[in-house]
């Protein structure tokens, strides 16, 4: 549970807006499966670099920090089901009609683009885990960004 103080600083970090990604892998019995994350950045454009984070306490931590190659899906204002049904524990597996498959991975149908990665390194920092990635491809898809704010999916004001 947390204390006072954990509660102050969870509740500040909220408030800076973020936008809603999709990791998503084939994992090594096979399945497709997606994590959401919203503790994504670029890193650098030379060489193209990306970085995220990952809680040490998810279900996946494991199957994802062993992983060579994944897609980085940005969500669209439409896909808070999505993004809802990937946050859960212990249940991360995409159906066959929520993406498409390419030959660098899993793309979420509808997303308004992706980058395809490969690990380049992990830094243990506290309770999470921050990997880098190579940007090896992308594609950017007409949308409008789903939103992280306030604890809660938002959509751009237009």
């Amino acid at each position: 549970m947390l204390d006072k103080a954990n509660k102050d600083l969870r509740s500040i970090f909220s408030k800076f807006a973020t936008g809603v990604t999709a990791v998503t892998f084939k994992d090594s019995s096979g399945l497709n499966l997606g994590i959401t994350v919203n503790s994504y950045t670029s890193l650098s454009l030379d060489p193209p670099l990306i970085l995220w984070c990952l809680d040490k306490d998810s279900d996946l931590y494991e199957e994802i920090t062993n992983l060579d190659n994944y897609i980085i899906n940005f969500l669209s204002e439409e896909q808070r089901d999505i993004a809802n049904s990937l946050a859960q524990k212990n249940d991360h597996i995409l159906n066959e009609d929520q993406f498409i498959s390419i030959d660098q991975g899993l793309v979420i149908k509808d997303s308004i683009g992706w980058l395809s990665c490969s690990k380049n390194q992990i830094i243990d920092s506290g309770d999470h885990s921050i990997l880098i990635a190579d940007v090896n491809d992308s594609k950017i898809i007409e949308g409008y960004p789903l939103i992280f704010w306030g604890s809660d999916y938002r959509s751009l004001l237009r």
